[in-house]
């Protein structure tokens, strides 16, 4: 019993002791950006009573909660801290408050903040930058796209794209390892990289670690082997990083993410289409809300064969983690009124829904079929929102059945033309140099026909798609 006392007497002394800190060395776990630890340290300051009043305690703790992510929770201890004349108070407040969607509040706090500082100070460009996001938030905020939001899920921010289940026909994205050869050997400067469906033409980022920056590039294969990667110049700045593009099946329309400012914060998605005239890419343009927010958000990806999109972000998610959401396409964008923040932060996606639920298109979009399974019924005719046809009498409108027939004869002409094509590549390797010369050319004809068979198959999937819709 004697020994029970004594053991239960130096527990609680080393409890004591442990939660015993001190304000300086909470403060050095500050300083050494050590803010998980700080933030337990400061609770525990902040809870006794000759601190629970103190300007410079509730400063830090408010720090550190904004930090590690508790932007709601550190407002009430910056503003105990910026009353009491810590004027570093405005920064975190100014950010906590961008990543509430508050944004008007977020200019007026760094505002304060900007004007305690000297001019020549290094925080005064860094304070307009944050400004300049947050103007931009206000008017994101005003013009919310109405998306439909069917699925979300958590998974880990390292691996968050082999999450992504697309439809055959909108291609893959994979891992730099999975490609070998030049991609695979830089894979520490690239992320993912993406492959069209005829596996022949891939899209990937690569960093320039001299300058801090990242750019596209583009490979395509042809000759039995992939082309040296080509910088799409087009695409990108001198001092940003640009990263995770993905290829719709038009063969033109290009979503890649990038840091650009001023943007809304971090990673934006952008959007941007192909010139053949000047075989260059238009200026991009920035997705709103809520595809884009205060946080980074990163891959957009379409599948066309469930006519819905995926896009990753931080928004909502732990550390280490995205939070992928699976959207509803529109051929034309509808808009909110007003202020909507809630839709724009996406505090609930059965917010967004315009059906009871949408468990059919999500087992389609699960349970993805592969055209090449034996399983796979005769006709697969994928509609809106999950609905597969097996027969063409399944078709309710004449048009749309037309546009399907059209479809199925493009397809089976793509089918021909890359059996072509491929028959010509090999006959150009083992060809003379006499032979080659010759055959260059119908190579050239030959790929130019299957580019431009995809395009029509796109267009024709859309057309029947839509007349059925009707």
């Amino acid at each position: 019993m004697k020994f029970r006392t004594i053991i239960i007497l130096f527990l609680s002394c080393f409890c004591i002791n442990a939660g015993a800190v001190t304000l300086n060395e909470a403060k050095a776990l500050v300083t050494a950006n050590e803010y998980g630890r700080a933030v337990v340290a400061f609770r525990s300051l902040i809870q006794q009573p000759r601190y629970a009043n103190n300007a410079e305690c509730n400063k830090y703790y408010g720090q550190c909660l904004c930090m590690t992510g508790s932007y709601a929770e550190s407002l009430k201890y910056l503003e105990k801290g910026a009353k009491g004349g810590k004027v570093g108070a405005y920064w975190y407040m100014g950010i906590s408050k961008q990543h509430l969607y508050d944004f008007e509040g977020a200019i007026e706090a760094l505002d304060k903040y900007k004007s305690s500082l000297n001019k020549n100070s290094s925080w005064v460009p860094r304070t307009d930058s944050i400004i300049s996001e947050c103007e931009l938030g206000m008017r994101a905020l005003s013009r919310v796209q109405d998306v439909v939001i069917v699925d979300s899920l958590m998974v880990p921010k390292a691996s968050f794209f082999s999450y992504y289940k697309l439809g055959y026909e909108s291609g893959s994205v994979i891992t730099p390892a999975a490609c070998g050869g030049q991609i695979a050997e830089l894979a520490d400067s690239c992320a993912t990289v993406f492959e069209t469906l005829a596996k022949d033409y891939r899209l990937f980022s690569l960093d320039d670690k001299e300058n801090g920056t990242s750019n596209l590039y583009a490979s395509s294969f042809f000759e039995d082997h992939w082309n040296d990667a080509e910088k799409i110049e087009s695409v990108g700045g001198e001092s940003c990083r640009v990263a995770y593009p993905f290829m719709r099946t038009d063969g033109e329309t290009l979503y890649f993410a990038c840091d650009s400012t001023p943007g809304l914060g971090g990673y934006d998605i952008y959007v941007t289409t192909y010139n053949s005239d000047t075989h260059s890419f238009y200026a991009p343009s920035r997705l709103g809300m809520p595809f884009n927010s205060p946080y980074n958000d990163y891959m957009m990806a379409i599948d066309e064969t469930n006519q819905v999109g995926w896009w990753a972000t931080e928004r909502n998610a732990s550390p280490g983690f995205v939070c992928i959401y699976v959207f509803l396409l529109e051929d034309q964008p509808e808009y909110l009124e007003g202020m909507q923040v809630s839709r724009a932060r996406i505090d609930c996606i059965a917010d967004t829904w315009r059906a009871e639920n949408y468990d059919e298109l999500l087992a389609a979009i699960r349970n993805p079929i592969n055209p090449n399974e034996q399983t796979m019924p005769e006709l697969f005719i994928p509609i809106r929102e999950g609905k597969v046809y097996d027969s063409l009498d399944d078709f309710k409108n004449e048009k749309a059945r037309l546009a399907y027939e059209n479809y199925r004869r493009a397809k089976e002409s793509l089918d021909v033309a890359k059996e072509d094509l491929s028959q010509l590549r090999d006959d150009y390797r083992n060809a003379s140099a006499a032979a080659r010369s010759a055959l260059k050319p119908q190579i050239l004809q030959k790929e130019t026909q299957v580019n431009n068979l995809y395009e029509q198959i796109a267009r024709l999937a859309k057309e029947y798609r839509n007349l059925e819709s009707e």
